[in-house]
């Protein structure tokens, strides 16, 4: 059973905030726990990539315990996707842009990342931690694609007020889970992809899938068209 807003935890320095916020998990077996960190030293993206960042840039995760059918995920990620983008637009940012399944762009210039690790059994997740990565203040120089912070885009946000602005909306989307258009949130998604008019290679594993992209599906599956034909892609990587 869910237990209201989440218990927020703060941290100065931490190695890793996925890591950190399942040892309070240890202690706390609320259904919602939100943990901000200063410092993170060792930040973690997908398959194990590094995520670099700096004193005032964001990093955060968020802990929710909350049974769903494993083809659902993609759900989350849209609702997490779609809250991050608002928010920078409603800080009056433009060309806010999405790249399949979590990245953020912003002129074609990578600016955030989201990192969700489940727990299954029987093909049910039964909880879902959300990590959070933005570059507020920095934009590290030696990633595959360019980097952007809010700050070279003209925006000072303090990382904790941008932390408060996402569990908020979060909190909203999860109480209110069985109401969310996600019909309405995929077509929005659909409208922001960062390539829409070039070819796009997706790696699932070994397999490899070529397509112009056609669109986000309501359950956060990548549709993409090759030879009239149209590939619904549910778990993988664009390169």
């Amino acid at each position: 059973m869910d237990n209201g807003f989440f218990d927020l935890y703060f941290f100065k320095n931490i190695e890793n905030s996925n890591d950190k916020i399942k040892e309070v998990l240890k202690k706390n077996d609320n259904s919602r726990l939100a943990l901000f960190c200063v410092n993170q030293k060792k930040g973690r993206g997908r398959k194990g990539r590094i995520w670099k960042s700096k004193v005032g840039d964001l990093t955060c995760s968020i802990l929710i315990k909350k049974k769903l059918d494993i083809s659902e995920m993609g759900k989350i990620n849209i609702i997490i996707v779609s809250i991050i983008i608002n928010i920078f637009e409603d800080l009056g940012l433009n060309k806010v842009k999405f790249k399949w399944p979590n990245d953020i762009f912003i002129n074609k210039k990578k600016i955030a990342g989201i990192l969700i690790e489940t727990s299954v059994s029987k093909n049910t997740v039964t909880q879902f931690i959300i990590g959070i990565g933005v570059n507020i203040k920095s934009r590290p120089n030696d990633l595959k694609h360019s980097s952007t912070s809010l700050l070279e885009n003209g925006l000072r946000v303090k990382a904790h007020k941008l932390f408060f602005s996402i569990i908020k909306r979060l909190y909203f989307y999860i109480e209110n889970y069985k109401n969310i258009e996600f019909l309405y949130l995929s077509k929005e998604l659909s409208n922001r992809f960062f390539n829409k008019k070039s070819f796009i290679n997706v790696y699932n594993g070994n397999n490899k899938n070529e397509g112009l992209f056609s669109k986000i599906g309501c359950l956060g599956e990548l549709i993409i068209k090759n030879k009239n034909k149209n590939l619904t892609i549910t778990y993988g990587e664009i390169i």
